[in-house]
């Protein structure tokens, strides 16, 4: 019996963190003005307002290109609250009789999987025909400065001296001397060289978060290829050389990349670089955090020409230990920069 118990509670709680990670905390806040009195109706007004302020807060965080979508969907989230909001606390309350403005500041839980639905149907790539979906495929690598080598300026300078001159002269009589003392004149100046940083990164496979990126792409209407069936050992061994010393792809292996994809049917080829940062630890907390910047860029195979590019997204992660804290930005970096990727398809009518 005491193991059943066990297995229940076991169960609620798997159950309860599923459950959790499908919804996000936001706070929010609106103001009214009234006149004459406050009423329960003005009341009602401003508490909606800080609803409506708390998703667009959401949505901001998740980046420009998401909050477009919002914005092109806002009529259909604003008019169905209740759909997308399990859950409202009224933190705090202000009355400012003297200006007739009564605020409100309350802490929203947004159904986070119910507004990714609706962002993946509003897509272009969702609404397309099942045959007509574009195929994708992604490389997301995670890195990190293994070491740097630093160069002393070099500095170049140009000096100009004028000499001391004399002149003898001879006669029956004896030799004269002349002799005139010209000043030293110094002149300083010319250029200072410095070369750039030589550095080196330690790659990280992102094995542990392509589940979740490939499910992203897929919720968007996407045909998601797995990139180590479409691309070679020499394609993957040349992404992973150019990123430990580089911050780009050289172009020899964007072409064979580009063959590769072309000769499987794809498309559209999705890369990103997730950069850590040095570790600190959380003043509030006390935990290690990470940051980490995403970038990433969505590109035409056909052409090579680039469809969406996203510029770079700070995200961050805590954890009991630096490791820890490298894993959960990593993860968020990871489900952030597909997002931003996905938004950004959208924005230009990818499908």
């Amino acid at each position: 019996m005491k193991k059943y118990i066990l297995y229940l509670a076991c169960l609620a709680s798997l159950f309860f963190s599923v459950a959790h990670a499908q919804t996000v905390s936001v706070k929010g806040m609106g103001t009214v003005s009234y006149s004459g009195f406050l009423g329960s109706g003005d009341k009602s007004k401003a508490y909606q307002k800080a609803q409506i302020s708390a998703v667009e807060r959401y949505f901001a965080d998740r980046g420009q290109a998401d909050y477009e979508s919002f914005d092109s969907n806002r009529d259909k989230i604003v008019d169905n609250l209740d759909d997308f909001i399990t859950g409202t606390t009224v933190l705090s309350e202000q009355e400012q009789s003297g200006l007739n403005k009564y605020s409100v500041t309350v802490k929203v839980d947004i159904n986070e999987t119910k507004l990714n639905v609706l962002m993946r149907k509003s897509s272009v790539a969702s609404k397309a025909p099942s045959g007509s979906k574009s195929k994708i495929a992604f490389i997301f690598v995670g890195r990190e400065a293994a070491s740097v080598r630093s160069f002393d300026a070099r500095v170049s300078q140009r000096t100009e001296v004028s000499t001391t001159s004399s002149k003898s002269s001879g006669s029956f009589d004896g030799v004269n001397e002349r002799s005139s003392n010209a000043a030293v004149k110094v002149e300083t100046g010319g250029s200072t060289l410095r070369k750039a940083d030589d550095a080196a990164y330690r790659v990280y496979p992102l094995a542990d978060q392509r589940s979740a990126i490939t499910s992203v792409f897929s919720q968007a209407g996407y045909k998601v290829v797995d990139s180590d069936l479409v691309l070679g050992d020499k394609e993957i061994k040349a992404i992973t050389r150019d990123y430990s010393s580089g911050s780009d792809l050289q172009p020899s292996t964007i072409r064979s990349i580009y063959a590769a994809l072309r000769a499987q049917g794809v498309p559209i080829f999705v890369i990103a670089t997730l950069n850590l940062d040095a570790p600190i630890t959380d003043p509030s907390s006390g935990m290690q955090r990470e940051s980490v910047r995403i970038s990433a860029r969505a590109l035409d195979v056909s052409d090579g020409s680039e469809i969406a590019s996203v510029p770079p997204v700070l995200q961050f992660g805590l954890g009991a230990t630096n490791q820890d804290a490298a894993n959960a930005a990593l993860k968020n970096g990871a489900l952030a920069g597909a997002r931003e990727v996905v938004s950004r398809l959208n924005a230009v009518g990818a499908k």
